[in-house]
């Protein structure tokens, strides 16, 4: 879609249908805060999950993937039925996608960063659609704090020659710190509460 001439999708699409789900920001970050607290999947979750849908779906497991989808800013096509990734896909994505931000941990600098860079007091706003706070996000430059948070918790050190350096950005590391990492619920978590 191109955010220049299209309205910003107020449903998701859960085989072939769509529905009608929340898409304000605050709504999406208690999700993301969700994901980030839970340490085991159970019908409750699911429960809070489905409540962004205004009618939800029958299939469940395909509600909670749609939301995933949406939830991570850009629309993705269904997987077909039963399309499960490998165990050892699995792994490698979830080595490869190392959070980077927490919406709990680093709010004050999101905070500060939508008020110096675009003038929006994201507290008091009344209304912003999850897809636009996940453009002006990524949008900020990389001179506020927020940009380099990611920056440094994203660094490998093993890709940093000078020993020096290496120790400098340790300790920037180990300072900001992910305390509680975002976990991703997958389809086998899903899947278990209907076991």
């Amino acid at each position: 879609m191109n955010i220049l001439f299209q309205k910003l999708p107020d449903s998701v699409s859960v085989h072939g249908k769509r529905y009608r789900i929340e898409t304000d920001f605050r709504e999406w970050i208690k999700l993301y805060e969700l994901f980030e607290k839970t340490e085991k999947f159970n019908r409750q979750i699911l429960d809070i999950i489905l409540d962004w849908y205004e009618v939800i779906p029958a299939d469940e497991i395909a509600a909670v993937r749609a939301l995933e989808k949406f939830m991570a800013g850009a629309p993705v096509p269904e997987p077909a039925a039963g399309d499960r990734k490998s165990p050892e896909k699995q792994k490698i994505q979830k080595r490869n996608r190392r959070p980077v931000f927490s919406f709990a941990q680093d709010a004050v600098q999101i905070y500060a960063a939508f008020l110096a860079v675009y003038g929006i007091d994201i507290e008091t706003v009344p209304y912003m659609h999850w897809w636009k706070f996940l453009i002006l996000f990524e949008g900020l430059p990389e001179n506020t704090e927020i940009k380099e948070r990611i920056y440094y918790r994203s660094v490998d050190l093993k890709d940093i020659k000078s020993k020096e350096e290496r120790k400098r950005i340790a300790e920037i590391k180990k300072r900001i710190e992910l305390r509680n990492p975002a976990r991703k619920l997958d389809a086998y978590q899903i899947g278990d509460v209907f076991a």
